[in-house]
């Protein structure tokens, strides 16, 4: 896949203004919120079709000077093509950290060598959901206080042939980054997914929108969760959804939007009914999670549940010999668990 040349959004004007999408203070410009609501959508589409935020330009700038040689000097050199795998590694793991939904929503346990994933369940006799592999899940009620769930490894292989580094004039590397990205991030999110599918009508039912979402219906979801004694922090939503929360004057009087264009630029767009919005609206297509028309309403990340960590991702050199093919790359891997601790405590509407 072809990446064009990013547009930063502090230098992004819309079609229906000559001024600037942002202004020096870093917030979007709007004459009211209905304004700014409507703003937030034209620029998480922009960042859907390549705007960055100005830290994002700054790391592909910085990158792309030393990407050209950077690449052909790890054709060339064995500790070159090492260094370059952990550059790559470590920028992964700071937008994981930085976009995910998955590390948004959970409780973190940091792991250090010799540590187990334990998980303190605060209230027994509940479903818990965990995944024993990127695409298996595993679900039971939880009888004690302790839980041990099971780590498995989420992995991708970028790698660059040597054709590639022939006949491209483009940034091969950054290409290899966004795939990375897909498979490790990406990868992370739709784990969470799956395991908040598999608690839908367990505890909380599945909550059918016949139109255009109202208070009453988001309210409906949500309360499915707080019925349960749970604090009910987070909305995550299709970008469709948003659109209706934008146009409609009981929402619009209700909600206090994100100004800062950083943060809706990774999704966060705006605290309503007590509850942070969030979206996938902002992400390429191949990045996205969620399906049009779904919601979820998830309660605090210490009730939620929980992923552990183990300090990054590891990556080992792989080239021509491995692989079978002209070329060097990286096999890239994280150990990582994932678990719902508490089916109650997220709930599902989706649009019929």
């Amino acid at each position: 896949m072809k990446h064009k040349q990013p547009i930063v959004a502090t230098e992004l004007r819309f079609d229906d203004s000559s001024e600037l999408a942002v202004g020096r203070n870093g917030e979007v410009n709007a004459s009211s919120k209905k304004d700014l609501l409507q703003r937030q959508l034209k620029l998480m589409a922009s960042a859907s079709g390549g705007v960055v935020t100005e830290t994002e330009a700054i790391r592909r700038s910085e990158m792309a000077k030393k990407r050209r040689l950077a690449v052909e000097a790890a054709f060339n050199d064995r500790e070159a093509h090492r260094e370059l795998g952990e550059v790559l590694a470590q920028n992964l793991y700071m937008a994981m950290n930085r976009k995910g939904f998955a590390r948004k929503y959970l409780a973190r346990q940091d792991l250090q060598q010799g540590n187990i994933p334990r998980v303190w369940v605060r209230q027994k006799n509940v479903l818990a959901v965990w995944a024993t592999s990127p695409t298996r899940l595993y679900s039971q009620i939880m009888r004690d206080k302790l839980f041990t769930p099971p780590e498995f490894q989420i992995e991708t292989r970028p790698f660059i042939q040597q054709n590639d580094i022939n006949q491209s004039s483009g940034d091969v590397l950054e290409e290899k980054y966004m795939e990375a990205l897909e498979a490790v991030m990406v990868g992370e999110d739709r784990a969470w997914y799956n395991l908040s599918n598999a608690t839908v009508g367990q505890d909380n039912p599945l909550t059918l929108i016949s139109g255009q979402l109202t208070p009453t219906l988001l309210m409906e979801v949500r309360t499915n969760v707080a019925r349960w004694s749970l604090q009910v922090t987070g909305v995550l939503m299709a970008n469709d959804l948003y659109t209706d929360i934008v146009g409609q004057t009981d929402f619009i009087q209700a909600i206090e939007p994100v100004a800062r264009h950083e943060l809706i630029m990774t999704g966060e767009l705006a605290v309503l009914y007590g509850m942070t919005i969030t979206s996938d609206a902002y992400r390429m297509p191949e990045h996205k999670v969620l399906s049009q028309g779904e919601f979820f309403c998830i309660a605090d990340p210490v009730t939620h549940g929980q992923y552990t960590d183990r300090g990054g991702i590891d990556t080992q050199p792989i080239d021509g010999v491995t692989e079978g093919i002209a070329g060097k790359g990286w096999w890239m891997f994280e150990s990582f668990s994932i678990v719902i601790a508490n089916s109650r405590s997220v709930a599902k509407g989706i649009r019929s």
